[in-house]
């Protein structure tokens, strides 16, 4: 293997302390790319050498990184140590904002690099299933993360990437006994979730309506965020064993929403009068890497949804009885 391309970028990375890089180190991340395309393990070769590198070279390293795998190279090659340089330097960084005293200058280092390596561990997790949900279960990461995201962006779009869901989701509509099959992706809150089964549905139901692209694009991830609002069409509701159907919170998790023989649950209805709006911010943190979307998957026949309807105590022609909860 020609590491020529590799040993030009490490010299350039070691000198590189921030901002736009030069004419040389330009021209050495071309090179690198080239060979990386030609010569794929030069990726891994690269990965290796990020803790021996200082910060702003490490950084800028691993966003390449991230770049190639974006453009379909292979994760495993540069994941895992892309993860273990963001793990390194969290709790680093963590520190300096958790003693409230001024940074130190290597935390002042670390966080100035930290927004590029941030980036690469997005485009990186989002091909790591096994790892993310391997974080999202460590407390103290998720913790710090919290801490953290007010402070950097880079913490908040990790701790995005660890909250996002995907899931099958069943969907019956009350007033017209129908039922149908979806799929979501990386969605972290009930909100969003509501906007992307909006945009699925469309016309289709009673009470539907044309989508506003606008803000579908933006809950896709297809556009950045501004500010808008959207309403509910129907009123979201979930069935628990006590006391039954119950609304779900908008801001809250996707998580909460109540699962039967393994499959999550939404009933809807026609919406309430007064039912609160709720605007873009909830589609951010917006990770282009891993975009949000819901799919309708199928239809159920008229038996399968009123086998669904009976196994909840909803027999045709019977309107449900609803205990409170927060109102989407």
């Amino acid at each position: 293997m020609n590491d020529a391309a590799l040993t030009d970028l490490l010299a350039a990375c070691r000198t590189y302390t921030g901002g736009r890089v030069d004419t040389r180190f330009n021209a050495a991340a071309q090179a690198f790319y080239a060979s990386a395309k030609a010569q794929p393990k030069i990726a891994g070769r690269a990965a290796r050498e990020l803790s021996r590198l200082p910060p702003p070279g490490a950084a800028v390293l691993a966003n390449m990184l991230g770049t190639i795998v974006e453009k379909g190279g292979a994760v495993e090659r540069s994941g895992p140590a892309v993860w273990e340089l963001y793990l390194a330097w969290l709790p680093q960084i963590h520190r300096g904002f958790a003693g409230r005293k001024e940074l130190s200058s290597r935390q002042r280092q670390l966080l100035d690099a930290f927004q590029l390596l941030s980036q690469s561990a997005v485009s990186h997790l989002s091909g790591m299933p096994q790892e993310r949900a391997l974080a999202a279960g460590n407390k103290a990461l998720m913790t710090q993360l919290a801490e953290l995201q007010d402070y950097t962006p880079g913490a908040a779009w990790v701790r995005q990437v660890l909250l996002s869901c995907s899931d099958d989701l069943l969907v019956l509509h009350l007033p017209s006994r129908q039922g149908f099959r979806l799929r979501y992706e990386n969605i972290v809150n009930c909100f969003h979730l509501f906007t992307l089964i909006q945009a699925a549905f469309g016309e289709r139901l009673p009470g539907g309506r044309a989508p506003n692209r606008f803000i579908v694009d933006m809950a896709r991830c297809v556009t950045v965020a501004e500010e808008g609002n959207d309403e509910p069409w129907w009123r979201y509701q979930t069935v628990q064993p006590e006391p039954g159907l119950v609304e779900i919170s908008g801001e809250a998790s996707v998580e909460t929403i109540s699962r039967i023989d393994g499959r999550q649950i939404i009933l809807l209805s026609p919406p309430v009068e007064a039912a609160a709006l709720w605007d873009t911010t909830f589609f951010t943190p917006q990770l282009f890497a891993m975009p949000a979307n819901v799919v309708l998957e199928g239809t159920l026949t008229k038996q399968q949804a009123e086998e669904w309807f009976a196994k909840f105590g909803l027999p045709a022609g019977e309107a449900p009885d609803v205990e409170g909860a927060d109102r989407a």
